[in-house]
């Protein structure tokens, strides 16, 4: 009996020293979206948008996505594939295609504070970001829409306390390779991160070429700020500016900016309003948009959460100093008004 238990003993420490070195499991998670718009204009879509919610009078599948991540050691990998028209939106340059992969890093944590990152990922500029479930407004601000979506590179980033200073070289922005981009200029990065117990802060910077091809160079400078006021109300701030350089013709240099405010107010555990307020000055007509003036947005979205489910009633109105928009009867137009409501859902 006592070499039975003996036997017993040593294949349980066995079992349990082999669980505790076995290698950690693959996390999954993944979410999706979906919209129906009106535009009051009863166009089917406008000149001049933003990012993802162009199409008016249809119901629209915005992205399914699917990530995983794994981690053993110092070492791990992040993957994020995205399917439908928001993921084929987001990764323009690559061949036109309703599925994606929006990011894959391969990190490597150097020491506790130290961690380099190479891949495809998403920017550090600006304040909203590309995944439907991680914003409180459904459709998108000018400054997402104008600024850049991702980097293909290498970054390094140290973390000292509640500050993080980030920097980094990639190929031109929005281009997974420079072969694609048809040049072998590099953009480079870099952010000073500040993390405190009720808000953040942070000032971003992005240099290098936007499009090889129109002989075009971008310096952006960018600042976001958020700050939790109480349990119920927070506010958030975006400021960007972008400098366009023509390689060959100085006249052809401009610069567009936005100023964008955030408001929150949870009304329930589940239900909260979210308010975005943004002034778009595009005078020089540089901006993918290329406005040629200026907008401004007023976006009210209210947020009622089932679960792991988000329903989204949206209201929107743009002002613009130019004839920006088409009305009902195809004409310009100073001004824009639509409803949408949306569902996400993350898992």
């Amino acid at each position: 009996m006592k070499k039975v238990a003996l036997i017993l003993a040593l294949m349980l420490t066995s079992s349990m020293t082999f669980a505790q070195d076995a290698a950690p499991a693959t996390v999954f998670a993944g979410s999706a979206d979906a919209f129906y718009k009106y535009d009051f204009s009863t166009q089917t879509t406008q000149p001049v948008s933003t990012s993802f919610t162009n199409a008016s009078d249809s119901f629209q599948l915005g992205m399914a996505s699917v990530e995983a991540s794994h981690k053993f050691g110092k070492a791990s990998v992040f993957v994020d594939l995205g399917f439908g028209s928001r993921a084929s939106e987001f990764t323009y340059n690559d061949d036109a295609n309703t599925f994606m992969i929006k990011q894959l890093t391969f990190t490597y944590d150097v020491s506790d504070k130290f961690k380099i990152t190479l891949g495809s990922f998403g920017t550090h500029v600006g304040y909203e970001l590309l995944d439907a479930v991680d914003n409180k407004n459904y459709s998108m601000s000018y400054a997402f829409t104008n600024g850049p979506f991702f980097n293909t590179g290498v970054k390094a980033q140290y973390t000292a306390g509640k500050f993080t200073i980030m920097a980094g070289v990639t190929n031109p922005t929005d281009f997974k390779s420079a072969i694609d981009a048809q040049s072998t200029q590099k953009t480079f990065i870099g952010q000073l991160g500040y993390v405190g117990e009720t808000g953040s802060a942070y000032f971003n910077v992005t240099t290098g070429s936007s499009n090889p091809a129109s002989d075009k160079n971008v310096t952006q400078f960018d600042f976001v700020a958020s700050k939790k006021l109480s349990d119920k109300f927070s506010l958030g701030f975006n400021a960007t500016v972008a400098n366009v350089n023509d390689d060959f013709d100085s006249s052809l240099d401009g610069s567009w900016f936005s100023l964008v405010g955030y408001a929150g107010y949870a009304i329930k555990d589940n239900l909260s309003l979210a308010y975005r307020l943004e002034y778009f000055d595009d005078k020089d007509g540089l901006s993918a948009n290329a406005v040629g003036g200026n907008v401004l947005g007023n976006t009210l979205s209210l947020n009622y959460k089932v679960g792991n489910l988000t329903i989204i009633p949206e209201f929107r109105f743009d002002n613009s100093s130019e004839d920006t928009f088409l009305d009902s009867d195809g004409a310009g137009t100073q001004s824009n008004t639509y409803v949408l409501l949306a569902t996400t859902y993350s898992f």
